[in-house]
């Protein structure tokens, strides 16, 4: 196997340096996915506990709760939280879709 070109080399070492600058911001993002599933967890016990049927119950027999947000749909609103629950499954199973799939690529590769 013959040695890489300079500007090969110069190719990997650009790639190389774009993980390192990628990879605090995929750390921070793992962060930011353990608290979308820790809120969605309290918002799925809010929607799926009964809690949201009966604030919904509430309204129909005349409560008027100030449904005011600062620009995001209602927790009451018809499919908020429905849509949320649905977004967050679907991204969490193409996560792990994506990161099965760059297990079992790697599989033959030491260091893991």
């Amino acid at each position: 196997m013959s040695p890489l070109t300079q500007q090969q080399l110069a190719e990997i070492q650009a790639l190389y340096r774009e993980w390192t600058e990628l990879l605090p911001k995929l750390k921070a993002a793992r962060r930011d996915w353990q608290r979308g599933d820790a809120i969605m967890r309290e918002l799925a016990a809010f929607y799926f506990g009964g809690e949201y049927l009966a604030c919904l119950e509430a309204k129909e027999q005349g409560w008027q709760p100030d449904l005011t947000t600062q620009g995001e749909y209602s927790v009451l609103s018809e499919d908020a939280l429905w849509d949320a629950y649905g977004d967050q499954q679907a991204l969490a199973w193409q996560w792990m879709r994506d990161c099965i799939e760059t297990l079992d690529r790697d599989r033959g590769h030491s260091g893991g």
